[in-house]
């Protein structure tokens, strides 16, 4: 088998690919995008490819004239520790064999070709540590983690009326109906927020973010050597993933005076969403301060969340000031689906993971939220 870029005469071959995958009783969300073209633009903080001038690279494996794998590649600048360097994020590397057998040894070569490509890899989200491409890498020497998932509860009997996540048999469906039309769930709530939440840090103000500007390159500077591993997050990136006017609320947090940090959050009514059905759910996706800022950045989060009326605000988190902040906030720590693995080249510079800031602001982003 050839690796070669995904051009577009090869267009009609990456979708037989996908035909013969979904046919097999593929994920229909697991299916390679059939179009050679990168889906956003490279804005300054993020490392084009300097062979082609791309953000994003497309790759496939070739039977002759079939597709049997393919893998993208999405080129960044991280911060690690002391210097920005060039990394590359593995998206979606698919593989025949998941619905043919004769085909199961594609998958590993698939990482070993985006490992020549680049040896400094990472892969975010994945479904969780337990499927199968987790496992595959971890037997091939990536270090993987699991981003913490927390998540608190807004509207109680909404949220029990709601949650899918839980509502998995006949008596659980009863019992939580019940504690919604009762008033239990609500008591139960709040005597858990009661227990939970710490003391408010100080007043924080929010105020939207109005594009990020010079303001967002400041808190870059002051916050990234905080962290041992961190994507870019100058303005120049900012605006490129979170535009001004679209789905996503920016918003800049200070206090006595200085400023703090940001946040961006998203608000989404669900419809028939695995988990959580068709609930509201608010979602604080992204944001950077010092991690010693971090509980004030949170609660002006969760805050912001809560007043617009959302049913259940949820983050992840990985490093360990993040998720103490929401902790101390009243947030639930929950099983995580959503984890992340380093090649082992990039492994050395990630230590014991404990500096590691991602969120759902990384990889492919806030996708089905």
């Amino acid at each position: 088998m050839k690796l070669e870029r995904f051009t577009s005469d090869l267009i009609p071959a990456v979708v037989g690919f996908n035909t013969r995958l979904l046919n097999g009783g593929a994920d229909p969300e697991l299916v390679f995008p059939e179009t050679p073209a990168p889906e956003i633009s490279a804005p300054a903080g993020l490392a084009p490819d300097a062979r082609n001038g791309r953000l994003e690279e497309r790759f496939l494996l070739m039977d002759e004239s079939c597709v049997r794998g393919a893998f993208i590649l999405q080129h960044q600048v991280f911060w690690l520790g002391t210097e920005a360097v060039p990394i590359s994020h593995l998206r979606l590397p698919l593989s025949e064999g998941i619905v043919d057998r004769k085909f199961a040894g594609v998958g590993m070569q698939l990482i070993r070709h985006a490992l020549r490509l680049q040896p400094l890899l990472f892969t975010l989200g994945m479904g969780g540590r337990e499927r199968p491409l987790p496992k595959l890498l971890g037997a091939m020497q990536w270090r993987l983690w699991d981003v913490p998932f927390y998540f608190s509860v807004n509207r109680p009997a909404r949220f029990l009326r709601g949650i899918r996540a839980l509502r998995t048999s006949a008596w659980r469906r009863l019992a939580l109906n019940l504690a919604a039309f009762s008033g239990i769930g609500w008591a139960g709530a709040q005597m858990w927020a009661a227990t939970r939440r710490k003391s408010a840090p100080e007043k924080a103000k929010v105020e939207p973010a109005q594009g990020f500007s010079n303001w967002a390159d400041e808190t870059w500077e002051a916050c990234k050597r905080s962290y041992s591993m961190i994507a870019t997050r100058n303005s120049s990136t900012l605006q490129a993933l979170y535009p001004d006017g679209g789905r996503f609320h920016s918003r800049r947090v200070h206090a006595n005076g200085r400023p703090t940090g940001w946040f961006v959050a998203l608000d989404t009514v669900m419809e028939e969403h695995k988990q959580f059905g068709n609930l509201r759910v608010g979602t604080i996706v992204d944001a950077l301060s010092r991690p010693e800022d971090a509980p004030m950045v949170v609660r002006a989060a969760a805050d912001f969340l809560y007043d617009r009326g959302v049913d259940l605000v949820i983050s992840n988190q990985m490093h360990p000031a993040w998720g103490a902040a929401l902790c101390d906030a009243g947030f639930i720590g929950a099983p995580s689906n959503f984890a992340l693995a380093v090649s082992p080249i990039l492994t050395p510079h990630c230590g014991d993971g404990r500096g590691i800031h991602v969120n759902r602001g990384d990889g492919d982003g806030p996708i089905h939220l």
